[in-house]
């Protein structure tokens, strides 16, 4: 009889297929990623150790079963691991970037982990116990693990529609994240998703061209199914998910034809043949017009994702083998992007992910791990191939396989999609049977042995439930966090971000949000009126703004937010804090350092300096900035103020102009504009700038005092 340890991991891998699509809860800041890694792990965790005490408790032996990508896949997991003890920043290495989640070593690793447990607990075929009616357990198989799989795709179609065409909005109990358009359980975009059905329509194709027609009940489902994400797809209008269907569609048939996979039916090509057609006519079709403008997921371009890939993988020594660290793409991009970017209308944007997965991974686990990557991928493609005319059963595979590679080359990697290219591989590696072979190692005649293997079970399981600990403790501080997050400024909101910080302290984010609430209660104190203000508790605000901010840049000293937030405090409070004016400008230069290539930080600084009343040096920041982005509206205006200031009013309505002609509605520049133009002895310039900033704002009692003054 099927002992307890095999139940839970044979239940814990279906709960897996059918949830990992579906699951997202809305306590956290983030509400799928974060939520989705959380299952992920505690049910993995749980299986490996039910595998393990099983073979150290029960079978009394070691039993492994060998596939020809084990020592592929160990190498790529001991390069992440060697990636993230030489992060750049090992917090996000390790847990995944903040408010990502989904690209951590723990979850690298849940996935390997994962890997291995279906290919030592699946069978491929139904191996039904001789003694069912004793109440012996069905082993988990590759067909039910299909079925469950396409159920909980069909759930999540479903959804999907519901809150397109607004049903899920008029339902008043329901949360408001579910209530928007965009809402999917898949991911936290309709692009996400649209790439989830791609992969999951080239399975489709598959299970249909391998269909035997006996069962018409589940061929008229795959149909089904298949309709409704292609109707879901058209509705998204995601270029890159058509691209992923219609090359995977394209490779099918080639390599049918050339395998010649159908000769006995080759009208079957027929299915695929008429889908690429629909997918290559879908790619320059727009449909939002058919239910209304759907938000869009801002997604970097493949040449910059590339470049910076490739400039991160070649910025050290140690970056060529292992990159900046797994999970650490916001690292790269901040360094790396090139000047051109700033020209692009998203250039404000600092993207934690690359447009490519594939590109990701060369930049953050450098040429040793994108190789070891692509070993996996290069051996798995050529034993399917070689499978392929034995074992056509394994086709569907095969094509999601290809599916998922496709997507990875040109859109990042969720967790949806992380989870289903590695249940892929392993159910796939399954559905071979003859390369598989078990190992066993009995324990009978090496009591030693059994006492070593069963003390590092203990061990593993202690381990687990000290993580399950902290998992819920940092789970209650994302919730305190997001909580903080929806209220307003003030003591409560202060309140709960420092609760966040107590119950997980490792974590910058929660620190950079708790120094800017501290100072902006410092501020709120700092504009009462004076006989209304409390020193010390202003003194207090201060100090406790700028130990936060500190702790944030100590914690992860690679991140510039960290930098911008710690120089942000000292700016603010700069006239109640001796020294915050030394203690800005560094903190700033730091900023400047992690992000070369951003306009604003240098013009920030160069506010900073132009406070202090270096005039010099605020020009030669604005410059700077200026020489990033020739378009810098900030940049432009400040330059402006600079020259005015050193009696350069030539320069200075140079400036103004350029800020006027790129934005004519800007207020600021206008005045100024007609300052400059005063001080020229322009009068009828200056009125016709002041007429216009009066139109802007109207009834300013300043722009109208000028303007009677100038009358």
């Amino acid at each position: 009889m099927t002992n307890i340890f095999d139940r839970i991991i044979n239940l814990n891998i279906y709960v897996l297929v059918a949830l990992v699509p579906l699951f997202f809860l809305p306590f956290s800041f983030e509400i799928f990623e974060f939520n989705k890694q959380y299952l992920l792990f505690f049910l993995i965790s749980v299986s490996l150790f039910c595998w393990l005490a099983k073979m150290a408790l029960i079978d009394k032996e070691l039993r492994f079963k060998k596939t020809p990508l084990d020592l592929f896949i160990l190498a790529f997991l001991a390069t992440a691991v060697l990636s993230a003890v030489f992060s750049v920043d090992r917090t996000s290495s390790l847990f995944g970037f903040y408010g990502r989640f989904s690209n951590g070593l723990i979850g690298v690793l849940s996935l390997g982990a994962l890997y291995f447990i279906v290919t030592n607990n699946v069978k491929f075929g139904e191996a039904r116990p001789a003694k069912e009616k004793e109440g012996e357990f069905l082993t988990a198989n590759v067909a039910k693990i299909l079925k469950v799989f396409l159920f909980s795709s069909s759930v999540a179609v479903l959804l999907s529609y519901l809150a397109v065409f607004g049903v899920l909005a008029r339902v008043k109990v329901l949360p408001m994240v579910i209530k928007q358009a965009i809402f999917n359980p898949v991911s936290a975009s309709l692009e996400g998703l649209a790439v989830f059905l791609a992969v999951t329509a080239a399975l489709l194709v598959g299970l249909l061209m391998v269909g035997t027609g006996k069962d018409r009940t589940k061929i008229i489902f795959h149909w089904l199914l298949l309709i409704a994400i292609l109707g879901l797809m058209v509705i998204i209008d995601f270029t890159a998910a058509w691209l992923v269907l219609l090359c995977t569609l394209f490779l099918f048939v080639g390599l049918s034809i050339w395998k010649r996979l159908f000769k006995d039916n080759v009208n079957r090509l027929l299915i695929p043949i008429f889908l690429l057609i629909i997918a290559a006519a879908a790619i320059p079709f727009q449909s939002q017009d058919v239910i209304g403008s759907l938000p869009r997921e801002q997604i970097l371009d493949q040449k910059t994702s590339w470049a910076v890939g490739l400039a991160g993988a070649i910025d050290a020594p140690k970056n060529i083998a292992l990159g900046s660290g797994i999970a650490t793409y916001h690292y790269d991009f901040a360094k790396e992007k090139p000047l051109s970017f700033n020209q692009n209308w998203l250039w404000q944007i600092r993207f934690d992910r690359a447009g490519s997965h594939l590109a990701e991974m060369l930049a953050t686990m450098g040429f040793l791990g994108l190789l070891s990557y692509l070993a996996i991928v290069g051996l798995f493609l050529m034993m399917s191939y070689l499978m392929l005319k034995k074992a056509k059963n394994t086709l569907p595979w095969l094509m999601l396989f290809i599916a998922l590679l496709l997507a990875q080359l040109i859109y990042y990697q969720n967790t949806t999609l992380a989870f289903l290219f590695w249940l892929t591989l392993a159910l796939s590696v399954v559905s071979w049977q003859k390369p598989i072979k078990e190992k066993v190692v009995s324990f009978k005649d090496f009591p030693e042995l059994s006492l070593v293997f069963s003390t590092t079970v203990i061990i593993i399981g202690v381990a687990f439930l000290g993580l399950y600990f902290y998992g819920v403790k940092f789970y209650l501080a994302d919730m305190k966090y997001a909580q903080a997050q929806a209220m307003p400024l003030g003591a409560e909101r202060t309140a709960n971000l420092e609760k966040a910080v107590r119950m997980n302290p490792g974590l910058a984010q929660y620190r950079t949000g708790l120094a800017r609430a501290y100072m902006n209660q410092a501020l709120a104190e700092i504009r009462k009126p004076e006989t209304e203000q409390d020193a010390a508790r202003t003194q207090l605000l201060v100090a406790t703004a700028i130990n936060q901010a500190k702790r944030a840049t100590e914690l992860s000293p690679n991140q510039v937010a960290n930098w911008e937030t710690l120089a942000a405090v000292y700016r603010e409070i700069r006239n109640v804090a001796s020294g915050a004016f030394e203690w800005g400008i560094k903190s700033f230069e730091t900023a400047i350092s992690l992000e070369p290539s951003n306009p604003v930080i240098c013009t920030e600084l160069g506010k900073l300096y132009l406070v202090k009343d270096e005039q010099q040096s605020a020009e030669k920041y604005f410059l700077l900035a200026l020489e990033k982005k020739s378009d810098y509206i900030d940049g432009l205006f400040q330059l402006g103020l600079v020259y005015f200031n050193n009696d350069r009013t030539a320069e200075a309505v140079e400036q103004f102009q350029k800020v006027i002609s790129l934005s004519p509605n800007h207020s600021n520049a206008r005045y100024s504009l007609a300052i400059a133009y005063i001080a020229q002895g322009e009068t009828d310039s200056a009125i016709g700038e002041l007429e216009k900033v009066l139109e802007l704002n109207p009834g300013n009692q300043d722009v109208i005092d000028k303007l009677e003054q100038l009358y």
